[in-house]
This record gives C-alpha cells, sequence and structure tokens, in this order.
C-alpha cells in the first residue's frame, strides 16, 4: 500500500515538476557540457591537473605536524610533567583498580628492560617468564608486578606494597642481582 503511494506521489511530482527540472538541470548541465566539448582537449586536461593539484596542496597544507616519536630526548624541563603524571597515576592507583594495573604494567615494563640490559637477555624472552610467573620469584615484587584486589576505602596495603616492591626493585637495580630461581 505504502509502496504504491509513494509511486503515485513519485510520478506525479515528476510530470509535474518536469518542466522546471529541464529548466533548472537539465539545460544548465547540457550548456556545460557543449562548452567543455567544444574546448581544445589539452586545455581540459591542463584544467582538471590544475584542479587536481589545487586540491592535493590544500589537503597537504591542512595535515597535522607529525607527532613526536616516544624515543626522542626530552627538552630541559620536560621530565618535570613526566613525574607529575606518575605521582598522579601512583594517587590513582589508591583507589583505582585501572589504575593499579597501568602503574604495574609501568613498572614491569622497567624491570624487564632492567633485567635486559643487565643479563643481556632479549625482552620478549622475559616477559615470558614473568606472564609464566617463573619471574620473579620475590613475593614482593609478584605483588607489584600482579596487584591484588583491595577492597575500596582500604589502600593502606596496597600502598604498602608498592613501598616495599619498589625499595626491592631499586635494591636488585643497584646491585644488578635479580632474583630469580
Amino acid at each position: 500500500m505504502w509502496t504504491l503511494l509513494a509511486a503515485g506521489c513519485g510520478a506525479t511530482l515528476t510530470l509535474g515538476l518536469r518542466g522546471v527540472l529541464k529548466g533548472l538541470v537539465a539545460d544548465p548541465l547540457m550548456r556545460l557540457w557543449w562548452l567543455i566539448d567544444s574546448l581544445p582537449q589539452g586545455l581540459v586536461w591542463l584544467a582538471m591537473g590544475a584542479v587536481g593539484a589545487a586540491l592535493a596542496l590544500r589537503t597537504w597544507l591542512r595535515m597535522p605536524a607529525p607527532r613526536r616519536g616516544r624515543r626522542e630526548f626530552l627538552a630541559k624541563g620536560e621530565a618535570v610533567p613526566q613525574l607529575a603524571a606518575l605521582a598522579a597515576l601512583i594517587r590513582r592507583a589508591e583507589y583505582s583498580g585501572a589504575a593499579r594495573r597501568r602503574l604495574a604494567s609501568r613498572l614491569a615494563r622497567l624491570a624487564v628492560g632492567m633485567r635486559s640490559h643487565a643479563e643481556a637477555l632479549p625482552p620478549q624472552h622475559i616477559w615470558t617468564e614473568l606472564r609464566q610467573g617463573r619471574w620473579p620469584s620475590d613475593p614482593e615484587l609478584r605483588t607489584l608486578f600482579f596487584p591484588r584486589r583491595v577492597p575500596l576505602g582500604r589502600p593502606e596495603g596496597y600502598l604498602n606494597a608498592l613501598e616495599k616492591g619498589v625499595a626491592r626493585l631499586q635494591r636488585m637495580s643497584e646491585r644488578r642481582e635479580f632474583d630469580y630461581r
């Protein structure tokens, strides 16, 4: 029923507005086509190339500047925002499980990098040991890299574990001795 009604309305509008559509759309398009057809082919292609080049230049000028890579050296004074971000992450980790996992991931990357550098092992090998639970054997570091759930409103246990784990990680880095089985 609705299809028939829509087809009827479409036919009525098309036939009723035929003269208007011809005058506003079809005739100007035909005149434009005749103008382009009467021009030499080289001129048409030159105009098309100029339009394409202008669009490409406009797009290229609007492209955002490339972002700096992570491995670039920090300019003077840029370490302070990173330290502030780390302090904010630690404060959030007191109450947020997601922040604890982010902090644990960040500390695990640091520990894997230190061990990889100290023992000349590939980081993939160390990550495999970490995921399989073969490293670290120290319970303080295990708690640091795999934070337990702490009831909200009681962050004291997590902060104590974080403090002990970071102290243990610092001692390991100073002695360049990693506790393994």
